[in-house]
Order: C-alpha cells, then sequence, then structure tokens
C-alpha cells in the first residue's frame, strides 16, 4: 500500500520586492529603536547608527587641540586624588604671579617723625651770663659765654668773671664735677688737709675719683693752692683718657720751652698737644707749663676738652 502524503495548505512564496520591503522596514524600526536609546542615555554609540539615519545622528567633530594648549593641560600623577592636582605645571624657579585683583596695595611710607633731641638734663639750661668785665671782643668771651649758660661757670656777687685771676685746686674740681659725667674708677681719696666739712669737699672727691685730681705725695691736696698749666693739662688728659698717637719725643720738639715739661709727665703733655688742647695763640712754640692758670684759660682748656 502506498502511503498516503501528508496534506500540506498552499503557501504562496514572496516575491523579491516583498522581501526587500520586509528587510528595509525591519532594518527602519531597529535604527530608531537604537537611536531613541542611546538620546535617552546620552551615549554616542556610532557603531549603532544606521546609513538611514545619518542625517539625524552625525554630530560635528571636534576642533584639533593645539600643541600650546595640550602644553598646558595639567598631567595628574598616579594615586594622586584630582583635588590635589595641581592647576598648573610651574617651572623651578620661576616667580609666583600674583592675580591683579589679590594684589596688596602698595606700601606707603609714613612721614618720618621729628622727635626733640632728648635732654641731658632736666632743668632747662640757664641763658649766658653778661660779666662785665668780659667784653664781647675778649679772646675767651665764647668759653666763658658757652660755659656760664650750663652753669659750669660762675662769676662773682659783683657781677664780674675776673678772668686774669688766678684759678685755684678747689675751683678747678668745682668745674670738673659740673662739666664732666665720667664714671668712677677708684675709692675717693684721703688727704691730710680735708676734713669732712670742707668746703666742696664733694667736688674734690669726685674730681679724684674720676681720677681728673690727684694729691701731692706728702698726702695732701691743698684746696687754696693756685693750679698750673702743667697740672690742668694732667687733669683733662687722665679724666678723659687720652692716649698719645706719636712719641712724645717728636710731639714736643715743637716747643721752645719742652725741658720745663717733667718726664712724668711727657706722655700726657703729647696726648694735650695732639688733641688740641694746648692753647698759645701768642706763640704756639711756647708751652709755658709753669705758669699760673687763669680763670679765662681754665674755661677755655675745659671748652676745648667738651668739644674734643
Amino acid at each position: 500500500m502506498t502511503p498516503t502524503p501528508d496534506p500540506q495548505p498552499d503557501r504562496k512564496r514572496l516575491g523579491a520586492d516583498e522581501l526587500i520591503a520586509v528587510f528595509v522596514a525591519l532594518t527602519s524600526i531597529g535604527a530608531i529603536f537604537f537611536w531613541s536609546i542611546s538620546q535617552n542615555r546620552g551615549l554616542d554609540a556610532p557603531f549603532l547608527q544606521s546609513p538611514f539615519a545619518a542625517n539625524t545622528l552625525t554630530t560635528a567633530p571636534s576642533p584639533p587641540v593645539s600643541p600650546s594648549v595640550q602644553a598646558s593641560v595639567s598631567v595628574i600623577a598616579p594615586n594622586r586624588s584630582i583635588a590635589q592636582a595641581p592647576l598648573t605645571s610651574v617651572a623651578p624657579g620661576s616667580p609666583t604671579l600674583t592675580p591683579p585683583a589679590l594684589q596688596a596695595a602698595p606700601f606707603v611710607a609714613a612721614a618720618p617723625q621729628i622727635l626733640p633731641s632728648p635732654q641731658t638734663n632736666s632743668t632747662p639750661a640757664a641763658q649766658p651770663k653778661q660779666f662785665a668785665d668780659v667784653p664781647a671782643g675778649y679772646w675767651a668771651s665764647a668759653p666763658i659765654a658757652a660755659l656760664s649758660a650750663q652753669g659750669i661757670l660762675n662769676g662773682f656777687p659783683d657781677g664780674s668773671f675776673q678772668p686774669n685771676k688766678p684759678i685755684t685746686r678747689v675751683e678747678f674740681a668745682a668745674i670738673i664735677q659740673r662739666a664732666f659725667n665720667q664714671p668712677s674708677s677708684r675709692e675717693a681719696l684721703k688727704f691730710s688737709d680735708l676734713q669732712a666739712d670742707t668746703p666742696a669737699i664733694a667736688a674734690i672727691n669726685e674730681a679724684t675719683q674720676t681720677r681728673f685730681m690727684s694729691g701731692f705725695p706728702d698726702g695732701s691736696f691743698q684746696p687754696n693752692r693756685q693750679i698750673p698749666r702743667l697740672q690742668v693739662l694732667i687733669a683733662l688728659v687722665t679724666g678723659l683718657n687720652l692716649q698719645a698717637k706719636l712719641s712724645p719725643n717728636q710731639v714736643l720738639s715743637r716747643y721752645q720751652d719742652a725741658e720745663q715739661i717733667p718726664k712724668y709727665a711727657l706722655d700726657k703733655i703729647a696726648a694735650a698737644t695732639e688733641a688740641g688742647l694746648v692753647l698759645n695763640d701768642t706763640n704756639p712754640n711756647v708751652l709755658a707749663p709753669n705758669q699760673v692758670t687763669t680763670r679765662a684759660e681754665a674755661a677755655a682748656l675745659v671748652y676745648e676738652a667738651l668739644r674734643k
């Protein structure tokens, strides 16, 4: 018996045009589907684009980055977070640039203040005293006026100064006390002819403590004795600690009466000569060391010592 074949329904075959239409329809639907997904997710998937959607999905190419811009981009080192990465790369040794908005205002120096000079004495200085026997043209009028204005020199009750009167040792000690402010370098000396109630004992003690003055070999001070020029010069040089730079023979050879200078005083008189303390305008070649010092000469010598 011959088997009977299964009955098969009649099928109509699709033509070539129909197949192409189906293929195009499916392709278009798929392209639209994937395009909608890429737009919603913000994805740029050019490999999913269909040639049929080229007009809607084509993106303009980005402009090329110039080498100068690329060089300015910071490179983040590995294992460093973005917050730690430097924004710009600065070459070593390059100056730090401050943005104009952050630059500090230029410093303007304040006008200097003129301060008053410090006063060496709390009491105001007295005016120069006018002495009847010291005229304006007198050779020592300037030193006498300057020292009297500072209270270093005083006159007599009758208004005179008596410039040609010889000065005594105690009077010179009083001038030393008021004129100089040297520190004490030794204890006050004890003199056989001075007592605790001796007039001007404080001035004598200060003059000896600062080494301006000393006593005599017999232990006396002899306050009322007239003081010669040699002792005045020695007192000023010793108290101010002046030193001669040249040898005494070189310095003192100018004086015609240099042989009258004692050996113990050669260095002191040489230092006084170099310092310009020896005043003898009438004859610069004469020292006259044993001549008694007048009040005017003492004023001039102390004035020069203060200037030095």
